[in-house]
């Protein structure tokens, strides 16, 4: 099992998770594989170390023993923690191969929707949130957090609306600029704890 869940998952695996979350057993709320996805980055990227006890229940819409005493609880709990280390392991990787899990707006694959992972971000930062001011702080870091949420933001895409922005077109801008932001916000929290470290070991 050790071996199994240090293995990428499939396209086919993917998809079997994708319809596990789509479907009834786990409530009409759960996340989406792209919610899923953002919500892991989040999580592997922040400053603080959340456990799987943590953050696995937040992916249902039910409670956590209903969905262990499915038939298929143990295979899906499985391809959700291999995503988890398939992720770290992309983010790891130098230089990293880290690739968002987006949907696409249409069949043309032109125009990414980065409303599922972004929300799944923020709701995965939003874990550990006095923990993640810090990088809210910064003039960068802020810059970066915004743009993600413009995504999913209700009260931001109305504005920018208003402000006669073409929505699709600064999704598939903050579509591409998501990899760099996400390994710049890693950077920013690792280089930070190195800091901290060393102004305790100079005390």
């Amino acid at each position: 099992m050790a071996k199994m869940l240090d293995q990428a998952l499939t396209d086919e695996e993917l998809d079997q998770l994708d319809q596990f979350l789509y479907s009834d057993a786990v409530g009409k709320d759960a996340m989406s594989l792209s919610m899923l996805h953002g919500y892991l980055t989040a999580i592997l990227i922040g400053p603080a170390q959340v456990m799987p006890t943590e953050w696995m229940g937040q992916i249902w819409d039910k409670p956590e023993a209903v969905i262990f005493a499915l038939p298929e609880a143990d295979a899906m709990i499985d391809l959700v923690m291999r995503l988890y280390n398939q992720i770290a392991d992309e983010l790891a990787q130098d230089p990293p191969v880290y690739e968002p899990l987006l949907y696409w707006e249409d069949d043309s694959q032109q125009h990414s929707s980065i409303e599922e992972w972004s929300l799944g971000f923020c709701f995965g930062a939003g874990l550990a949130e006095e923990e993640w001011q810090p990088l809210l702080d910064e003039e960068e870091g802020q810059f970066m957090f915004m743009a993600i949420m413009s995504g999913s933001d209700d009260e931001m895409r109305a504005d920018m609306e208003r402000e006669g922005i073409n929505l699709v077109q600064h999704d598939n801008e903050i579509a591409e600029q998501l990899p760099e932001m996400v390994l710049e916000i890693r950077d920013f929290f690792r280089n930070r704890q190195i800091s901290e470290g060393s102004k305790h070991r100079l005390h």
